[in-house]
């Protein structure tokens, strides 16, 4: 079962490129998922809003994987 955290990563990536949920996993990286910088970005500032957590947004670069995301933001969140 997912976390509150993975799930809303999860929920954030999906809606933002349109692809089902169960296609994500932890090993995907955001450029397997189809995604370029400005989505990216674009979704990191998503995230950040709905679990409101404040980052630099050059942090997002140094993250490939969803799993990198997901514990990212769980570490900020503590």
């Amino acid at each position: 079962m997912k976390n509150p955290i993975e799930s809303t990563v999860i929920n954030a990536i999906s809606n933002s490129i349109d692809v089902p949920e169960s296609s994500i996993t932890a090993e995907r990286t955001l450029n397997d998922l189809g995604f370029n910088s400005i989505l990216a970005v674009q979704l990191f500032s998503k995230l950040q809003t709905q679990l409101g957590v404040e980052t630099a947004p050059e942090e997002l670069f140094q993250m490939s994987t969803v799993g990198e995301i997901v514990d990212y933001f769980e570490n900020k969140a503590k």
